[in-house]
């Protein structure tokens, strides 16, 4: 059967082997058929995928009989598409594109031709349709519809498993070894690789500058599979739970989700290890997939949870598995409504295939796409390239350390590259991939959103992509970017110092003007050694209001002033500070003198890039 699947047209063919089946809810006998045989994938397009005990009857007449079971809502075949090896499985929903030109009254005939029922309808032509029982399988639809002279096109909906961006490794006591939150160029013991100075996503200064951990009215969402809900490291920050499975966090498989979330928000206890967000609340999501009408159901659920940020470690860079015009309705409704209007950015990784293509989800310009960065700031080596990155985060060479969940088997010391065991036994692991940069880069995006909530999601983006490190060569950025790392490899402090100074007052701070020249001022320059600790009143891109403003707060508060000058979007701007000062707790005390006079200001290291 020949069907466009949204990006060409492929050929399916149909499994000898292999059912969908979707129980019903707290279903307690299964039909005989699929009891005693086994299951192949959990959750594809909401069902689990069976493979029936062999015997002499073909896989049509297994199908037909199980459907006739009262604890079966549906049953539907299972199918190949040509020159791959992953099944695909249609949802039900088809999205038909009528003629423009054509009328209500004939397309309505159409559907109820096919015993079509109408989901939804947008852009006046376009249709989102669902199957019913008295209608044809949806890939006979599908071919049905296009005999029609007034369909353009009809897409089915369809999930295939999805490719999970970890790298296999063989087989708070533990800070010093998360060298991508503060890397001082060594990890206890000997490491395996090379370890650089400052390869890192400078997270502890990030925390240094907003004062806490992340916020607890931030919420962070995590698509994935294989979750230990109570996990040690980050069950104290589980708010919410949600699964596509009619079996939901089951105990089975390689524990990947779990190492995800720890990444973002394992807490800060004093016990194991520390996420980038560990203050920050939450939500596990259980069930990757390729269906967009699954994944509006997850982006709904996320929605009324109130989610921020939204983490995706899997995809996939199959040709058959490019977006379909649905796919990007549904990724930009999200990325735009959410959050009430500002959007919820979420995150996609770019794959480990060491291709010269990222993930299609990463691909769409509402994404950001995360590519991997190694301990020593170099191309994680495994990480996949493309224009359509927009930034780097650690992803290993150097393994980082996840929590692992309980379930997942295998010899203790296989779980560590070096075979060193780390933590309380099985609840920690090493982790590699793009699967590992993701949920950091959401952890940090969490910190952003801490500092100022009322970000757009295109703003945190845009923080991201001004604020980064370029790191690897420098020849290799066109315009600011790289094909393997994107705009650079995150610095969370600079993105969190970027997020407050939006929050202060906007881009640029222009309170007065100089006017034709007036005004007589006496200053005097010398250099600032990089020590010591600032307030941050403003950032100006003309000098004369520098002078104006730095003569009125010498005035308030009777301290020396300093001038920062830095670039900001190929400008020249001037960052007008208070200080230095010894130490952080006499900034905070001027802080709270500046605002209870009114003004506003944060706190800045004048030791760490300004």
């Amino acid at each position: 059967m020949k069907i466009n699947l949204g990006q060409g047209i492929f050929t399916l063919k149909k499994s000898p082997k292999l059912i969908g089946i979707k129980l019903r809810a707290n279903a307690k006998k299964l039909p005989t058929e699929i009891q005693k045989g086994k299951i192949f994938a959990r959750g594809l397009g909401g069902f689990i995928i069976y493979q029936p005990e062999k015997g002499k009857k073909k896989i049509d007449t297994v199908l037909d009989k199980i459907r006739k079971s009262r604890n079966v809502v549906l049953g539907t075949h299972v199918y190949y598409i040509q020159g791959s090896k992953k099944p695909v499985v249609p949802t039900g929903k088809i999205l038909v594109v009528f003629s423009t030109k054509s009328k209500i009254k004939d397309r309505k005939k159409v559907l109820a031709k096919l015993k079509l029922k109408l989901d939804r309808r947008f852009l006046q032509n376009k249709y989102v349709v669902e199957v019913t029982k008295k209608s044809p399988n949806p890939l006979r639809c599908c071919t049905s519809l296009m005999e029609e002279e007034i369909v353009t096109s009809a897409m089915p909906d369809w999930d295939a498993p999805q490719t999970l961006h970890e790298d296999i490794l063989p087989g708070d006591d533990l800070v010093p070894y998360q060298w991508h939150l503060r890397n001082l160029g060594a990890a206890p013991g000997e490491p395996a690789s090379k370890i650089l100075p400052d390869a890192d996503l400078r997270i502890m200064d990030a925390w240094d500058r907003l004062g806490n951990k992340g916020s607890n009215q931030i919420t962070i969402a995590v698509i994935d599979q294989s979750f230990q809900i109570d996990h040690p490291s980050y069950k104290d920050q589980v708010v919410a739970t949600h699964s596509i499975y009619t079996d939901p966090f089951a105990p089975i498989g390689s524990g990947h989700g779990t190492a995800c979330a720890s990444l973002i928000s394992a807490s800060d206890n004093g016990e194991g290890i520390t996420g980038v967000a560990p203050n920050c609340n939450l939500i596990l999501i259980e069930g990757s997939t390729f269906s967009w009408d699954v994944l509006e159901g997850i982006f709904d659920f996320c929605k009324r949870k109130k989610v921020d940020v939204i983490s995706c470690s899997w995809g996939s860079i199959e040709h058959h598995d490019a977006l379909s015009p649905m796919h990007q309705e549904v990724i930009r409704n999200i990325t735009s409504t959410g959050r009430n209007g500002l959007g919820i950015p979420i995150l996609f990784s770019a794959g480990n295939e060491n291709e010269e293509r990222i993930n299609h989800f990463a691909r769409l310009p509402e994404v950001i796409a995360v590519a991997g960065s190694s301990s020593a700031d170099e191309h994680f080596d495994q990480s996949n390239r493309g224009p359509e990155l927009t930034i780097a985060a650690p992803a290993g060479n150097f393994p980082i350390l996840t929590a692992r969940a309980n379930f997942k088997g295998g010899v203790e010391k296989s779980f560590f590259r070096d075979g060193q065991l780390r933590g309380p036994v099985g609840e920690y692991q090493h982790f590699e991939g793009t699967s590992a940069s993701c949920p950091l880069v959401a952890g940090v995006c969490a910190l952003i959103l801490s500092a100022n909530p009322n970000l757009k999601a295109s703003e945190v983006k845009d923080i991201l992509r001004l604020t980064a490190d370029k790191v690897g060569s420098a020849k290799e950025y066109v315009d600011g970017h790289s094909l393997r790392f994107g705009y650079g490899r995150v610095n969370a402090d600079r993105a969190v110092a970027e997020a407050i100074r939006r929050a202060d007052g906007g881009r640029i701070i222009e309170p007065e003007t100089v006017g034709e020249g007036n005004g007589l001022f006496q200053f005097d320059v010398k250099p600032q050694r990089k020590t010591g600790f600032g307030v941050q009143m403003g950032v100006y891109a003309e000098y004369g209001n520098v002078l104006i403003q730095t003569n009125k707060l010498r005035k308030k508060y009777n301290h020396k002033t300093l001038v920062n000058i830095n670039e900001l979007n190929g400008q020249t701007v001037y960052k007008l500070i208070l200080g230095p000062f010894p130490s952080k707790n006499a900034a905070k005390n001027m802080l709270k003198t500046i605002k209870s006079a009114g003004d506003n200001g944060f706190i800045v290291n004048l030791g760490l890039n300004l």
